[in-house]
């Protein structure tokens, strides 16, 4: 019998996400939630709708995948998902981010499950990698490129000598820059990631002793040229640091050299550098933005759904470390 779901949004991520459901037979769609009824869409108009609450209360619905820019929206949507004991798949790197300790309340609560591995690195399994094969390490830094979007642009400027706002325009009409790009080149994105980064390392309530985070707006062709003619190139580096039982997240342009992983990470590609105390550096690195990549992240966590709640596991063993 197949397991119905729920989609929430269809947009970059959601048209992605829909084309690619169709290849998995286990699952059928009981609908598309969407903000505009009247758009043309590539989907029957039998499953549109613009009523959410609708479906997530179905009771032969148990799975919710949701793919919107509304972080307000999206923490009611997981709120009630969860309260109803189902499964939320979210890529809303911004209401996982600030809402993260509420939710994994109300996993504890309920006996839901709670899955957001699209929200950081795209295609990248970064969280399921901290979550699982990490799960009894000690973590001391994450060090990365999680900003496809910027990391084109940086990459653009230096490849070409083209300026910011042309490199800019390149990646919107590639589908890595959204048409208000301010949450990327001011560096939001990446702190809201850094924060998911942190929480699954480190726990819900890690302390932090400084959070700074500096975009790349300001950065000019002449500063990409003159790390060029050093051999250098200028990324985007969010840094998350232990030191002893608190922690630093620092996000900012930075000149890196070829001795450094990720001077490798160009175009829209990320890269991220996990810090263990056994393990040490471990390298996971592919693209970070675009539908394709991120629906894919999203089709991971439902497929794996049934595995069970990984962060229950992931909490018992932090206690142990």
């Amino acid at each position: 019998m197949k397991q119905k779901i729920v989609l929430i949004g269809h947009g970059n991520v959601g048209k992605a996400l829909y084309e690619q459901l169709s290849g998995l037979t286990q699952f059928a769609i009981a609908g598309v939630v969407v903000k505009h009824l009247e758009k043309k869409r590539n989907v029957p108009e039998s499953l549109l709708t613009g009523n959410a609450d609708a479906l997530i209360e179905d009771p032969d619905v148990h799975i919710v995948l949701e793919a919107i820019d509304d972080a307000d929206a999206a923490l009611e949507y997981a709120r009630k998902t969860l309260e109803l004991g189902k499964t939320y798949i979210s890529a809303s790197k911004k209401m996982i981010a600030g809402n993260l300790p509420h939710l994994h309340y109300l996993v504890r609560k309920y006996g839901g499950k709670l899955l957001f591995e699209a929200s950081v690195g795209g295609a990248i399994p970064v969280l399921r990698t901290i979550r699982d094969h990490l799960a009894g390490e000690h973590i001391e830094r994450i060090r990365g490129i999680v900003n496809g979007s910027c990391n084109y642009i940086l990459t653009r400027m230096a490849e070409d000598n083209i300026e910011f706002e042309a490199a800019l325009k390149e990646a919107q009409a590639k589908g890595f820059a959204e048409s208000d790009p301010a949450s990327d080149i001011d560096a939001w994105d990446s702190y809201y990631k850094a924060q998911i980064l942190a929480y699954t390392a480190f726990g819900d309530k890690p302390d932090f002793a400084r959070v700074k985070w500096e975009g790349i707006r300001n950065v000019t062709l002449k500063d990409v040229a003159d790390a060029t003619a050093s051999g250098e190139k200028i990324k985007l580096v969010a840094d998350i640091q232990r030191q002893e039982e608190r922690f630093t997240i620092d996000i900012r342009p930075t000149r890196i050299g070829p001795s450094d992983p990720l001077f490798h990470i160009d175009r829209e590609y990320n890269g991220i550098i996990i810090q263990g105390k056994y393990t040490g550096p471990v390298l996971l690195q592919g693209a970070g933005a675009g539908g394709n990549p991120t629906a894919s992240a999203m089709i991971g966590d439902l497929v794996n759904a049934p595995r069970g709640n990984f962060e229950m596991v992931r909490k018992l063993l932090l206690a142990m470390n």
